[in-house]
């Protein structure tokens, strides 16, 4: 079990082919054609994913990390993740869950994230070039976008090994050096013989 776990850590983050990229059990897809929000989760969901739950600071980091600047030919320098206002005063993340600005947030600035015309949060390099920060847009406007899945469970396959009484007696009494016969198996049932 030790060793499992020596390669779980060793192995947290492992690029995949193409654009997804791996983070503790969740695949992440970097799209560079800018779409607008709602297409950008229509392309999520053909994949069986959704928008980034951007909700760490190491996320964002790993996310970060793996944009491919190269593909960043012209504007917009920003991607569409999953979070967006769902009322007035609410954020909601593509899983579900909701989130306020006491918890990780990575703001570009006094942003007015709750403007009524504004609905779609966007990271990238927008007002000033310091880091890929969070942004509110109005859905309609062209975006990149990052999607995530759940890498699919694997289990390991189980093997069972019967092992009767009289294995167990006949193993333990060859390694003191005695030797077994059918006699041994009659005394093991009786519960006769001593260690």
């Amino acid at each position: 079990m030790l060793i499992v776990l020596i390669l779980l850590n060793l192995i947290v983050v492992t690029p995949t082919t193409g654009s997804w990229h791996q983070l503790d059990g969740i695949e992440y897809y970097f799209e560079y054609k800018a779409v607008s929000e709602g297409a950008a989760n229509a392309d999520c969901k053909r994949m069986n994913a959704i928008l980034a739950a951007v909700k760490s600071q190491r996320i964002q980091d790993f996310l970060v990390k793996n944009i491919d600047t190269t593909k960043l030919t012209g504007g917009p320098y920003s991607f569409y993740i999953g979070l967006s206002r769902s009322g007035p005063t609410t954020l909601k993340w593509s899983d579900g869950t909701t989130t306020d600005t006491s918890v990780f947030t990575y703001w570009d600035g006094p942003d007015d994230v709750y403007d009524p015309g504004k609905l779609c949060v966007t990271m990238g390099f927008h007002v000033r070039l310091n880091g890929f920060k969070w942004k509110i847009e109005e859905c309609s406007d062209a975006h990149r976008y990052i999607c995530q899945r759940s890498l699919p469970t694997t289990t390991a396959p189980t093997t069972t090994t019967a092992v009767t009484t009289e294995q167990i007696t006949t193993e333990v009494l060859t390694s003191k050096g005695i030797t077994t016969t059918q006699n041994i198996r009659s005394t093991t049932n009786n519960s006769s013989i001593g260690t």
